[in-house]
């Protein structure tokens, strides 16, 4: 597998070379356009005039595919969602109150230092602008990373009710995702977590917190880093964040973890990896980075996160794999134990430093999914690119901005350094793996197990439920797979007060309609992190997990099986589940 990074017309052109290991041709997953071609989406071209003048434009995805004559329609791709003209509006800021720390049950004061402040539309930065390119951490120079350290210390050293200081931006976490704001008109509460609108909204977030610390030290190229824990270097805490003396050191996070390996699989206080399991667990966090891409391509929604329209509760949709897999980061580096502040708990999350790397390397999986699309826009629809959020900019105002203006980095002039995409070539490895644990397995036992329907009422994961599951349709064709995805879904997941679980899922092939002696494939997890949504008046609702299982079924060859084996594997906390069902979730038409 290949997936390649495009460039843009401010990247010096050798990083993308013919030479560079990116791009590698695969054509069934390359974007289309080739080295050495100008892009097609970039965000600042030049355009010569019939007098042979020069004028800088733009060209952003969403006219080229959207039509630069106007959003008219809208589709989604997502079963049972429809348009309704609904855009997320900016929260009125002059009713902001208590919000919710759901693990300690507390309520806290998330409010930012501006009330009634003159709000002013968004205007993207000028093709003029210097490019801000982002870096991985572990490979800052020294230089590099003492300049991020004092920006960090002079945004620390504000007065503490500045909406620059340090802890102020850091609330504009808990401010958008603990419920200080409803829903503009409504009792619904705000909140940008499980949904499509995880990734624009901290996609924002980081892009004003970077401006504001280039601001600070007076330096308009000031890019942030990020902590890209997709390659197997990067899968350890990055050192410069580890020194106790330093203005990037949180002493809340889990201290057994500074010299382990990340495990995509972690759930609390999990022993680390040692010896070859090291090695496994890198090869198993490469090959779920692989299948996560594959199986979202053409439904965005297992990705981006579920549509959320103006005055629907955000539980009722469902996080994309993408904020699944975040999830996990927060957890192992936080504390093991509740109330696990501050990167195991929304409330306190953006308190450590450590947080903004970890999202930038979010935003950079999304920027990675985007190209790995053709650039296309993961929705068309006018409820999605029209929601608008507010934040304090690096001007001291207040912007209005909206999601159509941030849907590629460039558009905001920032890009990430390319890299080597380890998981983009880790096919084989993970054949050879899964070859391992199926010969492990037949190893201990061969004996076979029955398996009945998940049935009727909800149950509790306090032990491993395995259930038989059938299918809507089997053996379909290549085309009927373009058209539709196969998707597993777990319906009315729901999490004792809404704090911190997981569980895990695992997806087999029946053997003479019984369950064999391992679990099958892992699918994926859901995974919650500890975040207010509720109150008093606000109705609570059940989460949904859904994880395209397209390939998937490929590599088990189980595409001929009228029925699965889906096992639930819990991992932490408490979860009741109303049950598991196999849909097939039409694609939008990509026209």
């Amino acid at each position: 597998m290949s997936l390649s990074l495009l460039a843009t017309t401010t990247i010096p052109s050798a990083s993308y070379s013919g030479n560079n290991p990116l791009w590698r041709t695969n054509k069934s997953l390359q974007p289309p356009v080739h080295v050495g071609k100008r892009v097609a989406y970039t965000l600042c071209e030049n355009k010569q005039t019939k007098d042979g003048s020069v004028e800088s434009h733009v060209i952003d995805r969403r006219n080229v595919l959207l039509g630069l004559g106007g959003i008219t329609t809208a589709t989604i791709g997502t079963q049972g969602m429809s348009a309704v003209g609904a855009p997320l509006a900016p929260p009125d800021l002059s009713k902001c109150h208590l919000a919710t720390d759901d693990e300690s049950k507390k309520k806290v004061n998330c409010c930012p230092p501006y009330s009634s402040a003159n709000i002013v539309d968004f205007k993207p930065p000028s093709c003029d602008e210097a490019l801000r390119v982002r870096k991985p951490a572990h490979k800052l120079t020294k230089f590099e990373v003492e300049r991020f350290e004092a920006a960090i210390a002079a945004m620390k050293n504000l007065k503490p009710d500045d909406p620059w200081h340090y802890s102020q931006q850091a609330t504009i976490h808990c401010t958008y995702c603990n419920g200080a704001y409803d829903q503009v008109g409504t009792n619904t509460l705000l909140q940008v977590h499980g949904s499509w609108f995880f990734l624009p909204w901290h996609r924002y977030y980081l892009y004003f917190w970077e401006r504001i610390l280039g601001k600070l030290i007076k330096d308009d190229t000031f890019a942030i880093p990020y902590w890209n824990w997709d390659t197997p270097k990067g899968m350890y805490m990055p050192k410069m964040y580890l020194n106790s003396k330093s203005p990037l050191y949180d002493d809340t996070r889990d201290k057994n973890h500074y010299e382990s390996v990340l495990d995509y699989k972690y759930a609390y206080n999990d022993p680390n990896p040692v010896g070859p399991q090291i090695d496994e667990v890198i090869t198993t966090n490469l090959c779920h980075i692989d299948r996560m891409y594959k199986e979202s391509k053409r439904h965005p929604a297992l990705f981006m996160g579920k549509p959320l329209r103006a005055g629907q509760p955000v539980p009722t949709n469902a996080s994309g794999s993408c904020e699944n897999l975040h999830n996990t980061m927060h957890q192992w580096v936080g504390p093991p134990t509740s109330p696990y502040y501050n990167m195991g708990n929304f409330y306190t999350a953006a308190h450590d430093t450590m947080f903004f790397g970890h999202h930038g390397n979010v935003d950079r999986m999304w920027d990675l999914y985007s190209k790995f699309r053709g650039e296309k826009p993961e929705f068309k629809d006018p409820d999605w690119l029209e929601s608008a959020f507010v934040f304090y900019d690096e001007n001291r105002q207040v912007v209005k901005v909206k999601v159509k203006d941030c849907l590629t980095p460039e558009q905001l002039r920032y890009a990430y350094q390319p890299e080597k995409l380890p998981w983009a070539d880790v096919g084989r490895k993970c054949k050879k793996l899964k070859k391992t644990a199926k010969k492990r397995s037949s190893g201990d036992s061969m004996k076979l197990t029955p398996a009945a329907d998940f049935g009727s009422e909800p149950r509790i994961l306090t032990e491993t439920v395995q259930a038989i599951v059938k299918r809507p349709k089997i053996s379909r064709s290549k085309s009927e797979k373009e058209d539709a995805s196969e998707v597993l879904f777990i319906k009315g997941v729901d999490v004792k007060s809404g704090s911190a679980a997981r569980f895990d899922v695992y997806v087999g092939k029946p053997i003479e309609g019984l369950a064999g002696p391992d679990y099958g494939e892992y699918a994926g997890s859901f995974v919650k992190i500890p975040h207010g949504h509720h109150g008093s008046a606000h109705a609570e609702h059940k989460a949904s997990l859904e994880l395209g299982i397209t390939t998937l079924l490929e590599d088990i060859e189980a595409e001929g099986s009228d029925t699965l084996i889906v096992t639930l594997v819990p991992r932490n906390g408490e979860v009741t589940i109303e049950g598991i069902e196999i849909e097939l979730f039409t694609h939008e038409d990509d026209d």
